[in-house]
């Protein structure tokens, strides 16, 4: 009797996805991944509205200086737990992205979880990082901002268009320490340059962001996935080489799916000496085996950040030292 109603369950997520507008193989995944039951609060969740999250700038105006002035505008906030410089926006009279205070770069809207890899690198003043897909420059900002615009950040980005977007966001967040690069990340050994940390928050499928792109639903298919994982692979592969022994690297994806992040991972380790650091955030484990597939056993330090059980967009995040 239970089979018969888990086979109930699974036919009645596979329509309600279906209504939503999902292609099924994505549903499907869910299942498979999540369970029934996870896959409907993910796709429920998929439905509302995230909140606006702001980082306060402290290389343009002390945190609580940014806070007062919003404070004066009635910008309701609230702080976001692990991170001292993030507020929740929970009423604005006015437009959060326009605001003088925007503009002159005491703040840059941002997803709480595209906090993560930034911190989770945690680059140190001295240091010489990479940031391998830059644009628009969130976390190039966010890393200039924990290393107090010291040391070097080289700001890899291949598109010309978004590059442009990129130098505009560093020079309104006050980044001194930033050096851009419109080039494909790919041919980064040409810059003959050895990083002591890296971040390469890679082009991806980006099934993470439903909630904020809901085109997603249909805009990508299975050989997609696989595009993204080849291009994924040489991306990390080549950010590997140009790293220093024990030097650090962060890849992280806002997608969800096993080819773009586990398999990416568990490929590269075939012929690259790395060691997956454990993190110390919320979040479950990577996965080890997925459909055909079975993954590193050392994937289960990976974190997976699910949209319904962080309350942000999706995300895949790995740190790995160099041996």
């Amino acid at each position: 009797m239970m089979h018969m109603s888990t086979l109930n369950e699974a036919t009645n997520i596979r329509k309600f996805g279906k209504d939503l507008g999902y292609l099924p193989y994505m549903i499907e995944r869910y299942i498979s991944i999540l369970g029934e039951e996870e896959t409907k609060k993910l796709l429920q969740f998929n439905e509302t509205k995230l909140p606006q999250i702001i980082r306060f700038n402290s290389l343009r105006k002390p945190h609580a200086e940014t806070e007062m002035l919003l404070k004066k505008k009635q910008v309701v906030m609230e702080r976001v737990k692990n991170f001292p410089e993030a507020r929740r926006v929970i009423r604005s009279p006015v437009p959060i992205g326009a605001t003088e205070e925007y503009l002159n770069g005491f703040y840059m809207l941002q997803g709480e979880n595209s906090l993560y890899p930034s911190s989770i690198l945690n680059p140190k003043n001295g240091e010489l990082v990479g940031d391998l897909a830059a644009a628009p420059g969130g976390k190039t900002t966010h890393l200039a901002q924990l290393m107090n615009n010291r040391g070097t950040i080289v700001a890899i980005e291949i598109s010309a268009f978004r590059s442009r977007s990129l130098k505009s966001n560093l020079a309104r967040m006050g980044v001194q320490n930033s050096i851009v690069i419109n080039m494909d990340s790919q041919n980064i050994q040409s810059l003959n340059l050895e990083f002591d940390k890296i971040l390469l928050d890679a082009p991806c499928s980006g099934s993470g962001t439903i909630i904020s792109d809901p085109t997603r639903k249909i805009s990508k298919t299975i050989d997609d996935l696989l595009k993204y994982h080849e291009l994924q692979v040489s991306l990390l592969t080549n950010a590997i080489n140009v790293l220093r022994t024990q030097g650090e690297i962060v890849y992280s994806t806002c997608s969800l799916e096993p080819e773009e992040n586990e398999l990416v991972i568990t490929k590269v380790l075939e012929s690259k000496d790395m060691k997956i650091e454990e993190i110390n955030i919320i979040g479950e484990n990577g996965l080890t085996k997925f459909e055909t597939y079975n993954f590193d056993s050392e994937m289960v330090k990976a974190k997976r950040l699910y949209p319904h059980k962080t309350c942000g967009e999706g995300f895949f995040i790995v740190k790995m030292v160099k041996e």
